[in-house]
């Protein structure tokens, strides 16, 4: 009589749960858009003129109390999911095998981070400005909502870096579709265009601070775009480009 041997139970292992984490982290681009819209359209970032009065920074302070909160809230989640992503990016641009593309590799994620912190360090001096509602004092109001403006043209800068190289590398490898390549770089250059309020004046109203819109919204689309993209692949791991 011989025995039989009796299969073991399959048990879940590090390695075969890591393709299902490989997976759900290259949504997190999806996850980061709306949050990343709440906290930049939620904000209270229209501010009074600089000298305009007292009671004008008061009542500001007042509507955007609650907003300042929320808005900084989404962008700290947004900052926060966005850090994984790019991990996600950096592994895939990674992959590339055209000469200097690893340095623009490397400028794609550190000026994502640096873009994202000064955005999230924006919007919380924001929320702080109006942190008291209609109890703030005018004048520290004031003063604290002027110097979200260093965070905020650092961002600027970071986003700029950060497009301009990943369209550039889009462009020259094909590592993702050639359109999300162009629709990076016209938000590098809108980023790059609102370095000029630093010359008109960061307290003004500059026009140019509307660099800002076209250039979160080729943001959000390159990333929304680049996760879905990122997804199919991981999902049929022997493609060899990503296409939409």
């Amino acid at each position: 009589m011989t025995a039989q041997g009796v299969a073991a139970p399959e048990v879940p292992t590090a390695a075969s749960a890591e393709p299902r984490l490989q997976r759900l982290l290259t949504l997190s681009g999806l996850a980061f858009v709306p949050l990343f819209l709440i906290g930049w359209f939620g904000s209270g970032g229209v501010t009074p003129h600089y000298n305009a009065a007292n009671q004008d920074w008061v009542n500001w302070a007042h509507d955007s109390q609650w907003k300042g909160r929320i808005s900084a809230f989404a962008m700290l989640l947004a900052a926060f999911i966005f850090l994984y992503f790019m991990s996600v990016v950096r592994g895939v641009l990674a992959e590339s095998r055209v000469r200097s593309s690893a340095q623009l590799g490397r400028v794609v994620f550190a000026g994502a981070l640096v873009g994202v912190t000064g955005m999230a360090m924006a919007l919380v001096t924001m929320a702080a400005a109006s942190s008291d509602g209609a109890k703030v004092d005018p004048v520290v109001t004031k003063a604290v909502a002027t110097g979200a403006a260093g965070p905020y043209m650092i961002a600027a800068m970071g986003f700029a870096a950060f497009l301009t190289a990943a369209g550039l590398l889009t462009l020259r490898t094909a590592v993702f579709a050639r359109w999300t390549g162009v629709v990076a770089l016209v938000g590098g250059v809108a980023f790059l265009i609102t370095f000029l309020v630093v010359l008109d004046g960061t307290t003004d109203g500059s026009p140019f601070g509307y660099g800002f819109f076209p250039g979160a919204v080729a943001l959000v689309t390159w990333t929304a775009a680049t996760s879905v993209a990122i997804h199919r692949r991981a999902a049929v791991p022997n493609s060899a480009a990503i296409t939409t």
